[in-house]
C-alpha cells in the first residue's frame, strides 16, 4: 500500500504537503448540539451513550426547538455550520417531524448552515432533508475490515447504504471516523481510501476519548488500546488530506490530545469542530478563534 509509506516522512513535511493541497486557507468552523442523549441500543465500544455501558452522562429526550435555537443563536456569527445530533440507530417518525420543524426554524432565525446526524436514513427522510439543503453526517468510524471490532449491533454496510443513497440524491455528506481505536496504520489508510471512493464532502477525524464505563476505556486501561502520540495524530491528519484532496478534512472530538500542537494541525485542516462534543467538554471557543486568527496571520 503506497500511502502507508507516508508515515515514514517527517511530520512537518507531511503537513506542508497537505497544506499545498488545500483549496482555501480559511478554516471552516462547525459546532454540534447533543439534541437527544443516551439510551442508544447500539454497542459501539467508544460511545458513552450506549445502554451497554455504565457512564455518568445526562440522559434526555429530544430537546425543544426553543432550546436548540437558543444554542444556535449564541453560535451564529462565530461558526459557519451547526449540527443537530441525536443518539440511536435511527429516529422515529415523530422525532423526525420535530427535527424538520427545528431545522426550518434555525434557517429562519440564523445564518448558519445546518447539518444533522440522525443515524440511518431512508429515501423519504433524505428527500425531506434535501428540500432544506441539509448536510448529512454519518461516520463510518473505521474501515470495513476493522468495523467488527468496534460494533456488532449494526454493520458497516448499514452506514454505507445511507451515505450512498444521500450522495445519489444530491445531498452533501459528512463522514469520517475515530482514530486510536486500536486500529493499525493500514486500517486508517483503508478508511481514507474508502471515503475517497465515496466522494464525501467533509471528513471529520476524531481522536478516541476513552470515557470511563465504556468498553474502549476498559481496553485502554488493559493496554490493548494504546494512546496515539501527537506525532502519529498529526501525520494521520496530513495523510487523510493528501489522499482526500477534494474533501474538507475537519478535526473534531479528542483534539485536546494535541495540546499546544493544535495550531500545527491547521496546516492540513480545512475545518474544525469547536465548542463541546456530545458528552465531553471541548476547548474554549475564544481560545480557538484566537488560535485560528494567529494561524492566518502567519500563513498570509
Amino acid at each position: 500500500m503506497k500511502y502507508l509509506e507516508l508515515y515514514n516522512f517527517p511530520t512537518i513535511e507531511l503537513l506542508y504537503k497537505a497544506f499545498k493541497l488545500k483549496k482555501s486557507k480559511n478554516i471552516d468552523l462547525c459546532s454540534i448540539i447533543n439534541a437527544k442523549s443516551g439510551l442508544c441500543k447500539e454497542n459501539c465500544i467508544f460511545c458513552a451513550q450506549s445502554i451497554y455501558h455504565n457512564t455518568q452522562i445526562n440522559i434526555y429526550p429530544l430537546l425543544s426547538k426553543e432550546k436548540i435555537l437558543e444554542v444556535a443563536k449564541n453560535l451564529d456569527g462565530k461558526v459557519n455550520r451547526f449540527s443537530i445530533v441525536v443518539s440511536g440507530k435511527e429516529v422515529n417518525g415523530d422525532e423526525f417531524s420535530k427535527i424538520i420543524e427545528i431545522i426550518e426554524l434555525l434557517k429562519e432565525e440564523t445564518n448558519l448552515k445546518i447539518c444533522c446526524s440522525l443515524g440511518l436514513l431512508d429515501k423519504d427522510k433524505l428527500k425531506e432533508l434535501k428540500k432544506l439543503n441539509v448536510r448529512i453526517h454519518n461516520n463510518l468510524e473505521t474501515n470495513r475490515d476493522y468495523f467488527k471490532n468496534i460494533c456488532t449491533t449494526h454493520t458497516y454496510e448499514d452506514k454505507l447504504r445511507t451515505i450512498l443513497l444521500a450522495k445519489k440524491m444530491g445531498l452533501e455528506v459528512c463522514s469520517g471516523g475515530i482514530i486510536g481505536l486500536g486500529e493499525s496504520r493500514e486500517d486508517r489508510i483503508k478508511l481514507a481510501l474508502e471515503l475517497k471512493k465515496l466522494k464525501v464532502d467533509s471528513i471529520p477525524i476524531n481522536i478516541l476519548i476513552p470515557i470511563k464505563g465504556t468498553k474502549a476505556y476498559e481496553l485502554y486501561k488493559r493496554g490493548i488500546i494504546q494512546p496515539l502520540s501527537i506525532d502519529e495524530i498529526l501525520k494521520t491528519i496530513a495523510i487523510f488530506k493528501i489522499i482526500n484532496k477534494d474533501s474538507e478534512i475537519r478535526l473534531a472530538g479528542g483534539r485536546n490530545y494535541l495540546k499546544d500542537f493544535q495550531s500545527l494541525s491547521l496546516l492540513a485542516l480545512d475545518g474544525l469542530m469547536v465548542g463541546n462534543y456530545l458528552t465531553t467538554k471541548g476547548r474554549n471557543l475564544k481560545n480557538d478563534l484566537e488560535m485560528i486568527n494567529n494561524f492566518k496571520k502567519i500563513i498570509e
